[in-house]
């Protein structure tokens, strides 16, 4: 989940000693994030750590809600290049 792993991430920073800038903290945070979040999540411009972590909390939470939608008409690629060759000569006359 996001949220444990920013706590993680958080966690280990500070035991590093690591004091980034807001903008590396920013980076690191988005690049370790699950890809269909950070895809999202890329898309807006955030300046502070702490709206990129809701922002990724909300793409999350959206991602489990909703199941993965097919972009395109399943019915089209059930039916192969075949049938649509015989669509297409019941439409023009043999002699064409």
């Amino acid at each position: 989940m996001v949220d444990e792993y920013f706590k993680d991430l958080e966690t280990t920073l500070t035991k590093m000693n690591m004091h980034d800038n807001e903008e590396s903290k920013i980076a690191r945070f988005v690049s370790g994030l699950r890809r269909e979040i950070q895809d999202i999540v890329e898309l807006y411009e955030c300046f502070s750590l702490k709206k990129v972590v809701h922002l990724a909390i909300k793409v999350e939470s959206q991602l489990l809600k909703t199941p993965l939608k097919h972009t395109h008409n399943d019915d089209f690629y059930k039916s192969s290049w075949k049938d649509t060759n015989k669509i297409s000569s019941k439409t023009f006359p043999s002699n064409f």
